[in-house]
C-alpha cells in the first residue's frame, strides 16, 4: 500500500491543536497551582491568627488573674490597717472601761461584782479574795448579804482576805480550783474574744 502525503495544511492545523491543547492544560496546571498556594496561604493566615489569639487570650487571662492576686494583696493589707487601727481604739476603749469600772460609786460597783459571782457560782463552798484597792466597796458586810441571797441555791461564800495583788475584782476558790476575776482579766477575755472576731473578718 502506498502511504498518503500529509497535506501540509491538515500538519499546521495538527500542531496548533497540540499548541492550543498543551496551552490549555499548562493554564489549569497554573490554575490549579495558584488555588492551591491560595489555599495553603489562607491555612496558613487562619493558624497564625489562632496562634495569635490564643497568645492574646493567654495573656489577658494571666493579666487577669495577676490584677486578681494583687488587688486580693491590697484589700488583705487594707483590713489589717484598718485592725490595727481597731484594735489600737479598742485598747484605748478597755483601758478607759477599766478606769471607768473601778471607779463606779460603792452601790452600782456592789451590783457589778454581786452579778459576775452569781455568774460564776455553783452549788459549794467558796472563798473569796478582794483587791485591796476594793475593800471599802466590797466589804465583809456585803459579802455576807450576797451569801444569805446565794444560800438557796446551796452555795456558801467566805471572805479569805483583802489582797494586793490584784488592783481591783476578786478572785474565787473552790478547793483546788480558782477563778480570777480581776477587772483586768474580765477585760483581757472580752478584748481576746473581740479581737478572734475581728481576725476572722479579716480573712473573709
Amino acid at each position: 500500500a502506498t502511504l498518503r502525503p500529509i497535506n501540509s495544511m491538515s500538519l499546521e492545523k495538527l500542531l496548533e491543536k497540540i499548541r492550543d491543547d498543551a496551552e490549555k492544560k499548562s493554564a489549569e496546571i497554573i490554575l490549579a497551582a495558584e488555588k492551591k498556594a491560595q489555599e495553603i496561604l489562607s491555612l496558613a493566615k487562619a493558624k497564625k491568627e489562632a496562634a495569635k489569639k490564643k497568645i492574646i487570650e493567654q495573656e489577658s487571662a494571666r493579666i487577669k488573674q495577676e490584677s486578681k492576686g494583687k488587688e486580693a494583696l491590697l484589700q488583705i493589707e487594707g483590713r489589717k490597717k484598718l485592725l490595727a487601727r481597731k484594735q489600737e481604739i479598742l485598747e484605748t476603749v478597755y483601758q478607759k472601761a477599766a478606769v471607768e469600772l473601778a471607779s463606779l460609786s460603792a452601790p452600782f460597783y456592789q451590783d457589778f461584782i454581786e452579778k459576775k459571782l452569781v455568774q460564776l457560782v455553783e452549788k459549794g463552798e467558796y472563798k473569796i479574795i478582794i483587791a485591796a484597792n476594793d475593800q471599802e466597796k466590797i466589804t465583809e458586810n456585803f459579802i455576807k448579804k450576797v451569801n444569805q441571797k446565794l444560800g438557796d441555791q446551796g452555795v456558801s461564800l467566805k471572805l479569805e482576805s483583802f489582797s494586793p495583788g490584784i488592783e481591783h475584782g476578786f478572785i474565787l476558790k473552790q478547793g483546788k480550783i480558782e477563778i480570777n476575776a480581776s477587772l483586768q482579766e474580765m477585760i483581757k477575755a472580752e478584748k481576746e474574744n473581740l479581737d478572734l472576731k475581728l481576725s476572722k473578718l479579716l480573712f473573709e
